[in-house]
């Protein structure tokens, strides 16, 4: 491309628009990377709200669609898996190292979502190891429902019961995908369902009348839901004895989820010297007031 094709034929190219037409082109450049990774970002983000696990822990609860059957069966997280290695691939693509500092710290925390996935599917594995895993993608849903104040529209009212609905479907598959199945876990899965039917049965009478919509449907729904969860109370219990005593992922899955996901530049030992050390000052200091206050007292 010729200075005739950049600048009118009657005006004479100088310095500054020289300088002017490179920064717009840097700029231009700049903005090209961080598109796609808002693309990459803006669709990633739409999936994980379908597959992203319900969780009891403090990470933040995300919009999910609504009206959607979800399902953790081997055919579903092979899925899952094959749609990660696309986003991870497209994140890779991207070549952040002449972005600007801002758009470099939002590459790498994609990347750190990207990790958590991998983590929860590959190393962490709950899904194959952790029955209580599937009491929090059955329980916990129900429960999310009811989290926002009444009243409880048709709408929620809806969802509510679909979400008892897909308890059965949810735990029939636990029962193929668990493959390597912890006891501890086990036995705290178990001891979680020991009321389940009466607890369930209180849920159902006091959520009935804040519900907008047929009841009836929500007494139905909750009995085959009391019924598949006792029956998987039972299938735990029947293989229990057969079970491995082993809950660690171990130290390189560990390492994985420190380095990639919580972007930590620290081994664990580094932080367990850390701990150490501030547990120290703390004992310290506590010392040290409990000393003052002695002397001031005396």
């Amino acid at each position: 491309m010729t200075d005739r094709h950049l600048f009118p034929h009657d005006v004479k190219p100088t310095m500054k628009h020289i300088l002017f037409f490179l920064a717009a082109l840097c700029f231009s450049l700049n903005s090209w990377g961080q598109d796609s990774l808002d693309k990459l970002a803006s669709d990633f983000w739409a999936w994980r709200a379908q597959y992203q696990p319900f969780s009891l822990d403090d990470i933040p609860r995300i919009e999910r669609p609504l009206r959607m059957k979800r399902s953790w069966s081997t055919a579903s997280v092979e899925r899952q898996q094959a749609d990660l290695a696309t986003f991870e691939a497209r994140w890779k693509k991207l070549d952040a190292t002449r972005w600007p500092v801002a758009q470099q710290v939002d590459y790498r925390l994609m990347g750190s979502a990207l990790a958590r996935v991998h983590w929860e599917l590959n190393l962490n594995r709950r899904w194959q190891r952790d029955p209580t895993f599937y009491l929090e993608q059955t329980l916990t849903p129900v429960l999310e429902t009811l989290l926002p104040p009444p009243p409880i529209d048709e709408q929620r009212s809806r969802e509510l019961i679909l979400r008892l609905q897909n308890i059965p479907a949810i735990l029939e598959e636990a029962k193929s995908t668990l493959s390597q199945p912890a006891a501890p876990f086990a036995k705290l899965a178990i001891e979680s369902l020991n009321n389940i039917r009466s607890q369930l049965q209180a849920f159902s009478r006091d959520v009935a009348p804040m519900l907008s919509g047929n009841t009836e449907e929500l007494g139905a729904s909750v009995e085959e839901a009391t019924r598949a969860l006792e029956s998987y109370r039972a299938w735990l219990q029947q293989r229990l004895p057969a079970m491995t005593q082993q809950t660690a992922v171990g130290r390189e899955a560990y390492l994985y989820f420190l380095k990639n996901v919580a972007l930590y530049p620290y081994s664990p030992e580094q932080l367990l010297a850390i701990g150490r050390q501030e547990w120290e000052r703390s004992v310290g200091l506590k010392k040290w007031n409990a000393t003052v206050i002695a002397r001031f007292a005396s």
